[in-house]
């Protein structure tokens, strides 16, 4: 079986080439560590980014406890809302189902018409036919939807607000 041979008709000058691109490349980083070395503004951004990492398991960990309560809450407050399609409470949208309301609640997170949304769960609206509710048809949502969607918002950015501060700080 015949072996490659490089330019020279030795197979290892290949290899030996390939080793010294590779040894060039160092060089390349080695410019990037001299840059940090001398600038001040590029360190002291890079050592924000690497704390800022080090906080990103509480924060991820405090978000994550604050749907989940928020969620189980808008199961047992808004759970027996109707879902209608071309109205806010759909079958992609709602809080009878855990994994619903977590998404509902992400995209609340994400500013997507939430208003819209703690409009749809007021008073007023159509009773899901399903439900272990008896009383009137359109007795449904509670004025606690203002209350519920206002303090989600606001314990969502000091949460946010908490783990930045926190991160300058350190």
């Amino acid at each position: 079986m015949p072996t490659e041979q490089g330019p020279t008709g030795d197979p290892s000058s290949e290899d030996s080439a390939r080793i010294s691109i590779t040894f060039f490349r160092l060089f390349r980083v080695m410019r990037l560590v001299k840059l940090l070395s001398r600038g001040e503004g590029i360190r002291t951004l890079l050592w924000t980014f690497i704390k800022s990492f080090q906080a990103l398991p509480y924060v991820a960990l405090l978000i994550a406890m604050l749907f989940f309560i928020y969620a189980v809450i808008g199961m047992q407050v808004f759970g027996k809302i109707a879902m209608r399609d071309n109205t806010q409470i759909n079958r992609n949208n709602n809080f009878q189902t855990f994994p619903q309301a977590v998404l509902l609640l992400f995209r609340c997170a994400t500013g997507e018409a939430w208003q819209d949304i703690m409009l749809a769960c007021l008073p007023g609206k159509r009773c899901d036919p399903d439900s272990d509710n008896n009383t009137e048809e359109f007795s449904c949502g509670s004025n606690f939807a203002i209350v519920y969607f206002i303090t989600f918002y606001m314990l969502l950015l000091i949460c946010l607000w908490l783990s930045s501060w926190t991160t300058l700080t350190t």
